[in-house]
């Protein structure tokens, strides 16, 4: 049984960067699978969101097909060295049921993927 309130209902069941990741790429995506499908309608920047110590990374998400991946992209370069939050909080599931909250942390390297492309 999940936290009170979430029985049954869907939750997070792996992020890429995983939790405590170092030398993450300062342009990576994050993922988020779930364990079922999502209500489209409840993922946006406040229930699926990016923090660093400044507060809250500028970024878009989408879901994909399937409705069971969160893709989180950036809307700048990550600052490299410090700790950024993963937190997922207010999403529901295709049933309309509240998703588990989720909370990891990743800490990005100096290195963009792009920087090994160019």
């Amino acid at each position: 049984m999940r936290a009170s309130g979430y029985a049954e209902a869907a939750f997070v069941t792996w992020v890429e960067p995983e939790n405590g990741a170092a030398g993450v790429f300062r342009d990576a995506l994050v993922l988020a699978r779930l364990s079922s499908p999502l209500d489209p309608t409840s993922l946006s920047a406040e229930t699926f969101r990016i923090c660093d110590p400044a507060g809250l990374v500028p970024s878009s998400v989408e879901l994909s097909r399937d409705q069971k991946v969160v893709i989180w992209r950036a809307d700048r370069l990550l600052d490299p060295g410090v700790e950024h939050r993963v937190e997922a909080d207010g999403l529901r599931d295709h049933r309309g049921r509240l998703v588990a909250p989720h909370r990891s942390r990743f800490f990005p390297g100096t290195l963009a993927f792009r920087d090994l492309i160019e």
